[in-house]
């Protein structure tokens, strides 16, 4: 099985390159790597079809991390990006033969911190709705 995180919005959004590096230390080692972007959804789009649940149309594939400051750039991103009471969808999935009944949420999107993106990521196919 693969991951993959995506953003479905109801019109084209805006691509955001990496801006940030995170750092982070795993068993006494440092590693390092791009941080929060926006990109089309290309890598495992096909396995992501044949999931068949019903998303938004206008897919992009996050780089997207539990992290406080990860969770601050989406926001930010989204503010700019759509327009407020619309409504986006931030899903995390596993794509593999397996089909597995998506868990939904929904919540404003002031709400959306490092601990709503860890309850995301406890599922193997979670859909979080966020109102702007």
């Amino acid at each position: 099985m693969s991951r993959v995180i995506l953003l479905c919005a109801d019109h084209p959004l805006p691509l955001y390159a990496a801006q940030t590096r995170r750092v982070y230390f795993h068993r006494g080692v440092r590693y390092e790597e791009e941080g929060f972007s926006v990109q089309p959804h290309v890598y495992y789009r096909p396995a992501v079809d044949n999931l068949e649940l019903s998303m938004k149309p206008h897919r992009y594939e996050l780089d997207l991390r539990a992290t406080e400051q990860d969770a601050a750039l989406l926001r930010d991103y989204l503010r700019q990006s759509c327009i407020p009471g619309e409504q986006v969808e931030l899903w995390n999935l596993w794509v593999s033969d397996i089909r597995v009944r998506a868990f939904r949420l929904t919540g404003p999107l002031a709400d959306l911190d490092a601990d709503a993106l860890v309850q995301m990521e406890e599922r193997e196919q979670t859909c979080i709705t966020l109102t702007i």
